[in-house]
């Protein structure tokens, strides 16, 4: 039940006391809030103390610590104020896991039986909170005792969680209580979805095998976690420089060559900002084949890892009965096939090829002028020849060059107003918006980071966002959203609990009360605790603010679209709330939230002139536009093909050929992915690559990369039906969001997506609720945007 405990296992009467104590209800948030050091309650000061607490280094440090509050355990849990406290949150967790295992292995009667949907989510929360948080803070924490501490709590509880998916008897008792028609009459749908997801996860994990096969389950699993682990964590290309001459760099700037080869040969480290300029200017083809090829190998020991890592998978697969990995991982997906999955892609790939022969006719055409018997285009021709046709194009205005453009536009983009522009932003469409809170003494795990509550229009406080943006030195650089504690209803004996012995509710961190709109009574609720992680660059000794590029301003849009689903995805368990839907629904609002990002009516809400308080001229959001359009019809078909690419050997990889292998215990990746590549592809790879082994979503999302594709898909739609493709101001549309929001995001994955997005596109027709292969085929014909 390795899913069903990682996201999935959940959990009303009140002492008023406790509650007064220790829960945050609308009134005790709005205390401290409006008693906050930061801000006032007016949102106008929201805004201005969230563009100072983002872009003035000198106003957070002064700030951000407040002397008045006591000292904190990270992100508010009351055992983690220090390394050790990441033992003893373990074993107390353990204990109360224990504790709900027992009771779930000795339901007999009706009422027991009914209650095991919530104390099996709670079950899952109790682990969920330990081995998520324990993750994260083993990769983001600079503290080598922590991290080591935080790696340990991981390993004890994701071993543990292993066990359970394989306890029969849990499974067993589940079992009868779904087959209980008395049982199941008295759940209502959250509790009917998350106890089928359990049985389904159950059945993924091979539970009813014999005892050997279970262990062995177990083990393979663990190993799994480590190979995988290890493979992103550790990629490194076969070369780490490339040796060039200084003829060999003709066309390069020579400034750039004069610094790069004071002596013969200049050593281009791989992957760096020398190679890229490099790609874009060097006129001779096989100095730019050379760095292509060294970027696109994977060193021995990362391919050995990914075919490691691709065998157990498939070892795990057989073990629990499995044709391969990609049927076990798809069938509780929107696809649910891989045949439905491949057939997107195929039908996908297709639909490209037009744009991706309009591209390469386009830079064939300027190859030619070079070399009057050039027939094809080299895949390290691309970045070279596209910089000659962005360079031959007419300049006007503000439209000098793509650089040029992006750099001035960087003075508009500062991060405090970026922020301040997704709060508004989320103020006009949800309701919603982020007030900065002062931190705890301990309760970040590095001093840069930023805390940002959420509050609706009735000042409740409906989550906590921790935002770590800068980069530092060994903080991993791809930016990433998080759900460290997840939405759900906390249960009468959890605030008893707490009471009786003496404890903090909910380990300390923060709780919501609202009231039942149906019976009047209290209703106590675990809100969702969130971390944001970029690598945008600070300007810590100077004053001035981080200033972020568009496509930097897009990702952190992107990633915020992440985070307002995990805030807005409020249900009774934690199992399916916010982001714990199908991987193939989960990056429909963050893909959605790309398309808000340089939408004419968003930038006005936030792009001003960091210094001067300048709105960002007209012409300047003009030519932003008209630089997006002229990429889509440059290279869009060509990144999608190699999205489509990627998809497909994702799914490869699952598929049959490492089943197949496990008979000598080897696998070729290199020799799929240049199947792939051989039969798909427009432009052919040459022979020497290995870039799968720098293909790291491979172990975060396996089988399922085409969800990308997929989302966007469906984002395309929704930005064009729901919200108008931002015309007449439906990007800060209320009503709009709002309907977003009743569709989609409110329900997390306490809904089949196929109906959210009946009841959000469907126009009553029915054939998206389906769910079935013209379901697929109906979001295929949607297309995806070339940019």
């Amino acid at each position: 039940m390795r899913n069903a405990l990682r996201k999935k296992w959940t959990c009303a009467r009140c002492l008023r006391q406790q509650i007064r104590n220790e829960s945050s209800s609308a009134a005790a948030a709005a205390k401290p809030y409006l008693e906050n050091a930061f801000v006032s309650s007016r949102p106008k000061t929201d805004n201005e103390a969230l563009r100072k607490v983002f872009n003035d280094p000198g106003f957070y440090n002064q700030s951000r610590i407040s002397a008045l509050r006591k000292p904190s355990g990270l992100i508010g849990n009351t055992y983690l104020t220090t390394p050790a406290g990441f033992h003893a949150f373990t074993e107390e967790s353990l204990a109360q896991c224990k504790k709900l295992v027992s009771r779930t292995l000795g339901a007999s009667s009706i009422e027991d039986y009914a209650a095991l949907p919530r104390d099996l989510d709670r079950l899952s929360d109790l682990l969920c909170r330990v081995i998520d948080l324990s993750d994260f803070i083993r990769s983001n924490s600079p503290d080598p005792k922590t991290a080591t501490a935080a790696t340990a709590a991981y390993s004890r509880m994701y071993q543990y969680m292993n066990e359970l998916n394989t306890t029969t008897g849990l499974n067993d008792q589940l079992q009868r209580a779904c087959d209980m028609p008395e049982v199941r009459s008295r759940w209502n749908r959250e509790e009917w979805m998350v106890a089928q997801i359990l049985m389904k996860d159950f059945a993924k994990s091979g539970i009813d095998l014999p005892a050997k096969q279970r262990d062995d389950f177990v083990e393979v699993s663990n190993q799994i976690a480590e190979v995988g682990t290890d493979f992103t964590m550790e990629m490194e290309a076969a070369r780490q420089h490339v040796s060039l001459s200084s003829s060999q760099l003709n066309g390069v700037d020579p400034s750039l060559v004069r610094r790069l080869s004071p002596l013969s040969k200049a050593q281009i480290p791989v992957y760096s900002t020398p190679a890229k300029l490099i790609m874009t200017s060097a006129t001779d083809p096989s100095t730019r084949r050379m760095i292509y090829e060294a970027e696109r190998t994977a060193s021995t020991r990362t391919i050995g890892r990914l075919n490691e890592l691709l065998l157990k998978r498939a070892q795990l697969a057989r073990l629990t009965g499995h044709a391969d990995y990609a049927h076990m991982t798809l069938s509780d997906k929107m696809s649910k096939t891989p045949q439905a999955a491949n057939n997107f892609l195929t039908s996908l790939n297709q639909s490209n090829k037009g744009q991706m022969q309009k591209e390469l006719s386009a830079l064939l055409e300027v190859k030619r002028r070079q070399d009057p018997s050039a027939q094809t285009v080299d895949p390290w021709d691309h970045s070279y020849l596209l910089s000659r046709v962005h360079a031959s194009q007419p300049s006007s205005g503000l439209r000098t060059s793509k650089s040029r453009l992006y750099e001035s536009c960087k003075a508009y983009f500062a991060l405090g107003n970026v922020m301040q522009g997704l709060s508004s932003l989320f103020e006009s469409l949800y309701g919603v918006r982020f007030v900065p809170k002062e931190i705890a003494p301990g309760e970040t795990w590095h001093s840069e980071v930023r805390r940002l509550d959420v509050y609706t229009e009735r000042d409740e406080h409906i989550a906590t966002m921790y935002c770590d943006l800068f980069s530092r030195p060994g903080k991993p650089p791809n930016p990433a959203h998080f759900t460290l504690v997840c939405s759900r209803q906390l249960a009468d004996d959890e605030i008893r609990d707490a009471a009786r012995n003496g404890q903090a509710l909910n380990n300390g961190m923060p709780t919501l009360t609202t009231t039942d709109p149906t019976t009047g009574k209290p209703q106590h609720w675990q809100i969702p605790v969130i971390a944001l992680v970029c690598d945008f660059a600070t300007n810590a000794s100077s004053h001035t603010p981080s200033l972020l590029s568009p496509t930097s301003v897009i990702t952190l849009f992107h990633e915020m679209g992440h985070a307002v689903h995990s805030i807005l995805g409020r249900t009774t368990m934690q199992g399916i709330a916010g982001t714990r839907c199908a991987t193939d629904f989960a990056e429909l609002p963050s893909i959605l939230m790309e398309y808000f990002a340089m939408d004419t009516n968003v930038l006005k809400l936030f792009a001003t002139h960091w210094e001067t308080g300048a709105n960002m001229p007209d012409e300047m959001i003009h030519a932003l536009r008209a630089e997006q359009r002229h990429r889509a019809e440059t290279s869009g078909g060509w990144e999608n093909e190699h999205q489509i690419l990627m998809a497909m050997l994702d799914q490869v990889y699952h598929s049959a050929g490492p089943v197949a292998a496990l008979e000598h215990g080897k696998y070729d990746s290199t020799a799929a992915f240049h199947d792939i590549w051989d039969k798909h592809a427009s432009v052919r790879e040459p022979p020497t690559t290995a870039w799968q082994g720098f293909f790291g979503h491979l172990y975060t999302y396996p089988a399922t990369y085409y969800s990308y594709l997929f989302d966007r898909a469906i984002a395309r739609q929704v930005w064009k039906s729901v919200f108008g493709a931002g015309q007449d101001g439906k990007a800060v549309s209320r009503e709009s969001g709002q309907r977003f929001r009743d569709e989609v995001l409110q329900y997390g994955g306490g809904k089949n997506p196929w109906e959210c997005l009946e009841g959000l596109l469907g126009n009553g027709r029915g054939l998206l609720a389906a769910g079935d292969d013209a379901a697929m085929l109906e979001v295929g014909k949607w297309g995806v945007d070339h940019d």
